[in-house]
């Protein structure tokens, strides 16, 4: 059963990072904003959840190094 967990979290984990690095390669500097567009439902893009996306967001946040948060509303204000 914990091996199973692991396993499937593994799984995970790989699909994030591979839909956050198939967003950069075909999107650049957009993938973030794509990525976030996905999580609101605006694109559809086989039976990924919400979730998924969000995690797919900050995977690509974190390798792009954008600042999320508080801060970068303040900024765009």
């Amino acid at each position: 059963m914990f091996l199973g967990l692991l396993r499937r979290r593994a799984e995970w984990k790989a699909a994030i990072a591979a839909d956050a690095r198939r967003l950069i390669e075909r999107f650049n500097e957009s993938a973030y904003f794509e990525a976030r567009e996905r999580v609101r439902g605006s694109c559809i893009d086989g039976a990924r959840s919400a979730r998924h996306w969000t995690a797919v967001k900050l995977e690509i946040a974190r390798r792009q190094g954008i600042a999320i948060g508080l801060a970068g509303t303040d900024m765009r204000a």
